[in-house]
């Protein structure tokens, strides 16, 4: 079995320089591995399928769907920003659609793969937020809002939002220590390998826990670093993706 791994692309659009750089990682790239897997925050604003969104990112979903009716796998782990997929990509993409967490075996080994925004236990708050942005009583009262006027808004907040992160640098050496230490009680809880992305850091722990041999791999993103993760059926290499044609 092989398979590869991505996240945070964080796209916004599907004609730009980063939307044709996808097309082509994944025709040329990713296409070569049978499972195809991307951890949360794919595109930069998706509150929920609905029609606006399937057209704007049609040559994505598109892609999607050829991928797996030529026999590849592609599991879609949401994201913070990326949630509520549904049916559409669930029945009439045939991809696999996971709301939080995933546990498979790969090799012999047990493998644990989230987006990881839920990786810092210090931030207290961000669980009440998630659950009260996928709540289904919240979609229901914002139903009415057409879906372009309802993305323009979503996509207005996540700019803001943005903008103050560039204002107040992330201290990533305090970042990784955070997400290993998650990673490192994943391993007490049996797991072998763990995969985040959320952090933008790409980053790698190999460790011993009880006797097992256990690595903990952050995707990075596509937005600085263009880092991905390849399996080739017995280990995981991390690569960083040529942006140039």
């Amino acid at each position: 079995m092989s398979a590869i791994l991505l996240s945070d692309v964080h796209l916004t659009d599907s004609t730009g320089e980063k939307a044709q750089t996808m097309l082509r990682f994944f025709r040329q790239t990713a296409s070569q591995f049978q499972r195809i897997y991307i951890l949360g925050d794919f595109f930069d604003v998706w509150p929920g399928t609905n029609a606006h969104l399937i057209e704007k990112f049609s040559p994505f979903l598109d892609l999607f769907s050829a991928l797996v009716r030529n026999g590849h796998e592609l599991t879609y782990v949401e994201g913070n920003h990326d949630f509520r997929l549904g049916k559409h990509f669930s029945e009439n993409l045939g991809v696999r659609v996971i709301k939080n967490e995933l546990a498979e075996t790969w090799a012999g080994r047990r493998v644990y793969l989230v987006h990881g925004d839920l990786g810092n236990p210090a931030e207290k708050a961000y669980p009440l937020l998630r659950s009260f942005l996928r709540n289904e009583w919240l979609h229901w009262a914002i139903a009415p809002i057409p879906p372009r006027t309802l993305y323009s808004v979503a996509n207005a907040v996540s700019s803001s939002s943005r903008r103050f992160q560039k204002s107040v640098p992330p201290d990533e050496e305090k970042i990784r220590e955070i997400y290993r230490a998650t990673a490192k009680q994943l391993f007490e809880l049996g797991n072998d390998v763990v995969i985040m992305g959320h952090t933008h850091i790409p980053d790698q722990l190999h460790c011993e826990v009880e006797g097992r041999a256990c690595s903990y791999y952050n995707l990075g993103d596509w937005v600085r670093s263009f880092t991905y993760l390849e399996f080739n059926g017995s280990e995981f290499y991390t690569k960083k993706y040529s942006v140039q044609g």
